[in-house]
């Protein structure tokens, strides 16, 4: 039963891998470390914004000595004609330990530059031909609307370990209990509907599910419960386990990861189903 769930799960992906070359790079990406080099955290002023408002993103690096004209590029923001609105290069100077940069941008006023959705934002930190990756999602809409934000697997994962969040597993309760994220809580999505009071507010809550289709729409259930601040980590747990991560069986021992299987058919998968949702107006219905 469970060898069927899983196949299930994943049938179709592969022949989205065409997709691919249409989309972020973000997809692959990760927080990595090279020569001690780490990205510790990257964020913005907040996670949903407007058409016109400024946004402030904040990088901290940790550098094991002082390092000079060290680039550090960010991108993303895909506008109407294809191109990053977002596309900055700087070149500054580390010092030993955490350093922090400030950047800022102005989204464009007008709607005829970029679609309200979901945005990944591409950090690289480059030198002496080494580079560390890291990614942030935010999310546009309109004025007094509210969204859930895509994330992907490394954000989530630096919430997880820094941050008091919830995190929901929308799969079934069988999938819940053959492997899970530990410290997960399991309401399959076809209850949440009428679940959603066991859960707090006033916290962060990031959803997964196999590979982010359901957790995006159990996303879109908690924000018409008046959520608002939801997390979608794209890929779900198999990207999750692609990555290396651990996962658990009843929060008892851990279980090994999936061998084998790229995120970024993971990942595809939740993308052509917002670009749907965005298309259609999400109505799942067409």
């Amino acid at each position: 039963m469970a060898k069927v769930k899983r196949e299930a799960c994943l049938t179709g992906l592969v022949s989205l891998l065409v997709i691919s070359a249409l989309l972020s790079p973000a997809l692959t990406a990760s927080v990595a470390t090279s020569g001690g080099v780490k990205i510790v955290s990257l964020r913005t002023d907040k996670d949903v914004y407007h058409l016109g408002e400024k946004m402030v993103i904040t990088l901290s690096v940790y550098s094991p000595g002082d390092m000079d004209n060290i680039r550090i590029d960010v991108s993303g923001l895909r506008g109407r004609h294809g191109h990053n609105l977002i596309d900055i290069s700087r070149r500054v100077n580390l010092s030993t330990g955490i350093n922090s940069l400030n950047l800022s941008y102005r989204i464009p006023s007008c709607g005829c530059a970029v679609r309200y959705g979901n945005y990944i934002l591409n950090v690289s930190v480059r030198y002496d031909g080494a580079i560390v990756n890291a990614t942030h999602g935010i999310a546009l809409t309109g004025q007094g609307k509210v969204t859930y934000v895509a994330i992907m697997i490394d954000e989530a994962k630096r919430l997880i370990e820094t941050e008091d969040v919830t995190l929901l597993d929308v799969r079934t309760a069988e999938e819940y209990k053959e492997a899970h994220i530990r410290g997960a809580i399991s309401i399959p999505l076809a209850e949440l509907d009428n679940r959603t009071e066991e859960l707090n507010k006033s916290k962060k809550i990031i959803v997964y599910c196999c590979s982010g289709l359901r957790s995006a729409k159990a996303s879109d259930i908690l924000i018409k419960h008046g959520f608002k601040r939801v997390y979608n980590m794209i890929g779900g747990i198999t990207a999750w386990q692609e990555h290396g991560y651990p996962v658990t069986n009843n929060d008892v021992k851990a279980v090994t990861g999936i061998s084998g299987l790229p995120v970024t058919i993971a990942a595809l998968i939740t993308t052509v189903y917002m670009l749907r949702r965005r298309r259609d107006g999400g109505d799942y219905t067409k």
